[in-house]
């Protein structure tokens, strides 16, 4: 009976010893994270959202009958309203941790992860376009330096009343003016 009990002891150090070397380093220890070069980090995607784009199964899955585009008006010249109608897309700053390798449908959804993330700053956003393009006339806006220049506005009155994310840069789909 006493050799009995060393055997069982011996058994139970082996396999607290096989556990410890074979098993626990391969199943219950915490995967290291990936490490990404600065090329990789500086060609991922950044969080996208569109403003004046239908959403079709973005946040919240709902589809829109409305149509594309935003309308705005731009400063009048005496007596003549003008209109702009535009579909642009902010790109924001870099995602923690970034988005390397994404397909095509995993940006998507992450870009509605993040649009869904910034719904309550969304109103923010769309009065800071309207009054920026407002105080345009459609001759300022209508030259590609005055693009530009609508541009950098808009990035600024945006992120002035943004608190976290930042957009970085500012792309039209569409800019017509009327």
């Amino acid at each position: 009976m006493f050799k009995d009990k060393k055997i069982l002891a011996g058994g139970a150090v082996l396999f607290a010893a096989a556990f410890w070397f074979y098993i626990k380093p391969n199943y219950m220890d915490p995967k290291p994270a990936p490490v990404y070069t600065a090329e990789q980090i500086a060609a991922a995607p950044r969080p996208t959202v569109f403003i004046g784009k239908p959403n079709a199964g973005g946040h919240g899955g709902k589809a829109s009958n409305a149509p594309e585009g935003i309308v705005l008006n731009l400063k009048p010249t005496g007596t003549t309203q003008r209109y702009v109608k535009v579909v642009m897309a902010l790109e924001f700053g870099p995602a923690t941790p970034p988005w390397v390798g994404l397909s095509a449908d995993k940006l998507a959804a992450k870009n509605a992860e993040f649009a869904h993330h910034l719904e309550p700053e969304m109103h923010k956003i769309l009065d800071a376009i309207a009054y920026v393009i407002g105080s345009h006339t459609a001759e300022e806006v209508s030259t590609v330096e005055g693009k530009e220049k609508l541009k950098e506005e808009l990035k600024e009155a945006i992120n002035h009343h943004l608190h976290g994310e930042k957009v970085e840069k500012i792309y039209f789909e569409t800019f017509i003016v009327q």
